[in-house]
């Protein structure tokens, strides 16, 4: 077997990984004082059905809510109480709503990309009187302003990418172990111009196949590792080399750590729960892959219910429910409740009117925040007027978001540690909004 044959064999799951910029050396430890920090972003794709998330239950806005949507809205005796508001939860929520209850979770009201602050009289029914996110209402467009914050233009790095260039170097300084680590599909929101996310499935870092062609040779990765390390006269294989030697590194790194770990919470065997538990693994091996500060992201599919949304959409809130309140028992298990916050975010929200069996896409949306570091028990920002031709609608019951993406994602990264450079770096438009912090995390 030539060089060239086991670079060909390598090449599609080097690509897959994601590979992250490599430190100097692994430090052997890290202070596992309080200076220890983790954002979980579970990203919901397709967009989730705000509407039928969190329901308004007074009179009034239910009557609306029943009228706008009468073949989706859910029956007022489901709803799951919010406690001190008059809101409640899709019934599936059972564990979120707990950890609302308990003040281990917010909820994020009308949230969603802007480049400014927009009235209603400014969206003038689609025709706006000021900058407004390109291609609303677009799945693609829409899912890639969420992940770049940069709505007014082609980005080619995400929020929490570019947050991570900023910090990384102070809190993970020592290690190569990867910054950020996906657990999810492809996102553009882990990377960075220096920060690369780095693929890791609920089985642990992807491996080679040179073990299943060498028949499980012991020495398959130590000489996938030299042959692949040659490199070669011509520069192409050369950086090639490079890249598929970091790939075998990272990967064992990850697997090693990984396996030197237990998790005695039990997660659920959905797919977002085997993410979860991956990512708690992780977590929990901080100290061996020495890291103070780690990114992660997950996410769901199936969001995009234009049709059998009461059914589908049951389906999914209770996988998330579920294994966020795993997620969230075992960081308090491994003792860093405090310190780990898991966050929602999706393509859009969707429109309050109902097409027949489902909805359409819209803009705002509501998210959760979960974890002890969460001033929880309450709703951030105002919880929008529910009727259509309400206050915050912008045709059909799709929020304007009265919340911006750099306003939630400012709180997420200035708690994680990013200053006021950091934020700037990260979230360019974040200088169009006054209010940068909602205040809905601890210090």
């Amino acid at each position: 077997m030539q060089r060239r044959d086991i670079l060909r064999m390598m090449g599609q799951g080097s690509m897959g990984l994601g590979l992250t910029s490599l430190h100097s050396a692994l430090s052997a430890a890290v202070d596992d004082g309080q200076d220890y920090k983790a954002l979980v972003c579970i990203f919901l794709f397709g967009g989730n059905d705000q509407s039928n998330t969190v329901v308004a239950k007074g009179a009034a806005d239910y009557q609306a809510y029943q009228s706008a949507r009468p073949t989706l809205a859910l029956p007022m005796s489901s709803l799951l109480t919010l406690d001190g508001t008059s809101l409640g939860l899709h019934p599936n929520l059972v564990e979120i709503q707990s950890l609302y209850n308990t003040g281990k979770a917010a909820v994020i009201a009308n949230v969603g990309p802007l480049i400014q602050p927009v009235s209603k009289a400014q969206w003038n029914k689609g025709l706006p009187s000021v900058p407004v996110p390109k291609q609303l209402f677009s799945h693609s467009d829409q899912a890639t302003q969420w992940q770049t914050s940069i709505p007014d233009q082609v980005a080619r790095t995400g929020w929490l990418g570019r947050m991570s260039d900023a910090i990384g170097p102070q809190f993970n300084s020592g290690s190569t172990a990867p910054f950020v680590i996906s657990t999810g599909v492809s996102n553009i929101v882990t990377v960075g111009n220096q920060t690369q996310p780095f693929q890791v499935s609920v089985n642990g870092a992807a491996k080679t196949r040179m073990t299943s062609y060498l028949f499980g040779a012991a020495q398959a990765n130590t000489l996938a590792s030299q042959v692949i390390g040659a490199g070669g006269d011509n520069v192409l294989m050369r950086q090639w080399s490079k890249v598929g030697a970091r790939a075998l590194q990272t990967s064992d790194q990850i697997n090693t750590a990984m396996n030197s770990t237990s998790i005695g919470t039990t997660f659920p065997t959905t797919n977002l729960g085997q993410q979860l538990q991956t990512i708690a693994k992780l977590i929990a091996a901080r100290q061996r892959l020495g890291q103070r500060r780690q990114v992660f992201f997950a996410s769901m599919i199936g969001f995009d219910q234009h049709d059998n949304l009461l059914v589908d959409h049951a389906k999914k809130l209770k996988e998330l429910s579920q294994a966020v309140k795993a997620f969230y028992d075992s960081t308090v298990a491994l003792g860093i409740s405090d310190r780990v916050v898991t966050f929602t975010a999706s393509d859009f929200g969707r429109a309050l009117q109902s097409n027949g069996k489902g909805s359409d896409h819209g803009w705002g949306g509501h998210h959760f925040a979960v974890g002890g570091g969460v001033k929880g028990g309450r709703i951030v920002g105002t919880f929008p007027k529910v009727a259509l031709g309400g206050p915050e609608d912008g045709n059909q019951g799709r929020l304007i978001p009265q919340l911006a993406l750099d306003q939630y994602a400012a709180t997420l990264a200035g708690w994680f540690g990013a200053d006021a450079s950091g934020l700037a770096t990260a979230l360019p438009n974040l200088q169009n909004f006054s209010t940068r912090d909602l205040g809905f995390l601890t210090a």
